[in-house]
């Protein structure tokens, strides 16, 4: 018995959606989290900053002092390995995790070149190509996003599929706006 193609493709729409909302909502915590580190480097003191918004001051020590919080930059672990690069903890200071893929500094920096201009850049350990809006069914290895619903992504086309959205033939792929989300998160941790 063969799937209901119209409920398929309702589920299709379902799970764009929700992808979608999901990393609109990454976004928005990113945000708001920076807003309220502007705030404190602005003079604003801990406890004024949140009886104002009507938070915890822990939760808002958590937030401002990253070393104390969550932070979306963390240490490497001994095994993690830049799925673009391969670059290992003794050569990636930082890595950007998403669900089964990382990314680090230098290739976020490589892709950001290579993004509206096209072609391909290469550094001393990856290849990155910017994926034409023909890769319609390519997803970013991040939020799962396909190639036709973003404005660029770039793919490591030497290295091995990796991530949650990945299928055995892929490479590591990243979209513009999983690339600015981690730009912004490594301004974060870097005190830009």
């Amino acid at each position: 018995m063969g799937l209901d193609q119209t409920v398929l493709r309702e589920a299709k729409q379902a799970r764009d959606r929700l992808l979608g909302l999901q990393h609109e909502a990454e976004l928005a915590q990113v945000s708001y989290q920076h807003t309220l580190r502007r705030l404190h480097a602005a003079g604003g003191s801990l406890r004024e900053i949140a009886d104002a918004l009507g938070l915890s001051y822990q939760r808002v020590h958590q937030i401002v002092d990253v070393a104390t919080g969550k932070g979306a930059v963390k240490e490497c672990r001994i095994d993690a390995v830049c799925s673009f690069c391969g670059a290992d903890k003794s050569t990636a200071r930082r890595l950007i995790a998403g669900p089964g893929v990382l990314v680090c500094e230098r290739c976020v920096v490589l892709a950001q070149d290579l993004l509206g201009q096209g072609g391909e850049r290469m550094s001393e350990r990856s290849r990155l190509v910017d994926l034409d809006p023909g890769g319609r069914k390519a997803r970013c290895s991040f939020c799962g996003k396909q190639r036709q619903r973003v404005a660029s992504m770039v793919e490591a086309p030497d290295q091995p599929a990796v991530g949650k959205f990945a299928r055995p033939s892929d490479a590591p792929r990243i979209c513009n706006h999983c690339l600015a989300l981690c730009d912004e998160i490594l301004s974060e941790a870097l005190g830009v």
